[in-house]
């Protein structure tokens, strides 16, 4: 038998019952014992082929695992799966799960029998976890615990995804009160394009690597609800696919700072509010960009803190990242409450460098109050019209109650304010 013993409070009951079973039968020798109250059974061996019907998974008392998977199943069609309160799968060494097309995947658990995925030995990446790919089913993971998984990545070409729980294209699914702990690489990996995906009451913990990696069109779906705590790096990882926002959505304040690893992209009637407390880290790639591509100028970045709790943006190395890039637009645009720290004012976007940590094309509107802009290398502020001879004027623009600190240009409120026309910058 492959199989190697897994604990839990199931199998407690069950010696306790054994237990119980012995005293009773020193004391009555009489008394006939029921052996189907003492076995303890092996888990049931699934084979790969075991989803191309409609199954039930249930949970057996006298199994301390219900089921055994020892393949990496590929799982597609119109099947439905159904995995019921306290069942316990155990998978062996590279083995797990690929829910594609239609499947219909529903693992719904309890607070008191949740679903176990685990490995067969408790090391982590064991296995390598459950991939949902191009499935539109409206799948729901409930009351789960996911564990020693991230190991063998789900797929070796580009796009590549791994971690213990993966969402690619074209997927519908909502996590709630899952339970993601001892991965040998991220949590989950959210970074499909076009897919729909809920969470809430996430608890993500002890994996070697980042909790979550998302794309920025999906980042708003983590809330307060979730908790991320000993990974080996604690971060909501934003990374450079699917880089575009076009709806409204708000980054909220999470336990954990956000890491953005390279553009996002405000486009067609995208909408982002960064909320109070959120802190984002910018890898030196990394800059907002509100510009939209069509002639409704239909975008907005707004940057929204409290004084007790404001808004921190900063470069992950401590040196540099790039800033934010301002096109012309309809929306209001505000930065209030924040802290901006070590933008370069760099945008591969326009080919622009060493500009500033807020750069305004086409007299974007912007307000931007009691905020603190510190450690700047360059400008806080950088206008630039591109056929303008003269100094331009800003008639969008506003600021007031702002601090600055070590800027290295300009040294007043707004003789932080570069211009850029075709010649030299200078300060008004």
């Amino acid at each position: 038998m492959k199989f190697k013993y897994y604990e839990k409070s199931k199998v407690t009951l069950i010696l306790w019952i054994t237990l119980f079973s012995v005293v009773m039968f020193s004391c009555s020798e009489d008394e006939d014992l029921k052996p189907d109250e003492e076995e303890i059974l092996p888990p049931i061996e699934l084979p790969c082929n075991y989803f191309t019907e409609d199954r039930v998974l249930v949970n057996d008392p006298q199994r301390p695992v219900d089921y055994l998977i020892d393949c990496y199943m590929n799982i597609s069609g119109s099947t439905s799966i159904n995995i019921e309160p306290g069942v316990v799968i155990a998978f062996e060494s590279d083995a797990g799960m690929r829910i594609a097309g239609t499947t219909h995947f529903e693992a719904v658990g309890t607070s008191s029998e949740p679903i176990i995925f685990t490995g067969t030995s408790k090391n982590k990446g064991h296995w390598r976890g459950l991939m949902f790919y191009s499935s539109n089913s409206n799948n729901v993971l409930q009351y789960a615990l996911i564990e020693y998984a991230g190991g063998k990545e789900f797929s070796s070409s580009s796009p590549v995804y791994g971690g213990s729980i993966a969402v690619a294209h074209e997927t519908a699914i909502s996590f709630d009160h899952v339970t993601i702990s001892k991965g040998k690489s991220h949590g989950m990996q959210l970074t499909g394009r076009a897919s729909s995906v809920a969470t809430a009451n996430l608890k993500i913990a002890g994996n070697d690597g980042v909790p979550v990696q998302v794309a920025a069109y999906q980042a708003h779906i983590l809330d307060e609800s979730s908790e991320f705590y000993g990974n080996s790096s604690n971060f909501v990882n934003i990374v450079s696919d699917n880089y575009e926002i076009k709806e409204t959505v708000s980054w909220k304040k999470l336990d954990v700072p956000y890491l953005v690893d390279s553009r996002v992209h405000l486009n067609n009637n995208g909408h982002l509010t960064i909320e109070a407390g959120a802190e984002v880290q910018f890898k030196p790639q990394g800059y907002l960009q509100a510009a939209s591509s069509s002639n409704s100028h239909n975008v907005s970045l707004k940057i929204k803190g409290t004084a007790d709790e404001p808004v921190h943006l900063k470069a992950h190395n401590g040196s540099n990242w790039g800033g934010i890039y301002y096109a012309f637009t309809q929306e209001e645009n505000v930065i209030d409450h924040a802290v901006i720290e070590h933008a370069k004012g760099d945008y591969p976007v326009g080919n622009k460098s060493n500009s500033g940590a807020i750069y305004m094309h086409a007299n974007p509107k912007l307000q931007i109050s009691n905020t603190t802009f510190k450690d700047l290398p360059n400008y806080a502020a950088y206008a630039y019209t591109g056929a303008s001879t003269s100094e331009p004027e800003l008639p969008n623009f506003s600021a007031s109650g702002n601090t600055y600190i070590n800027v290295a240009k300009g040294d007043a409120d707004l003789g932080y304010l570069g211009w850029g026309n075709g010649s030299s910058n200078h300060n008004p």
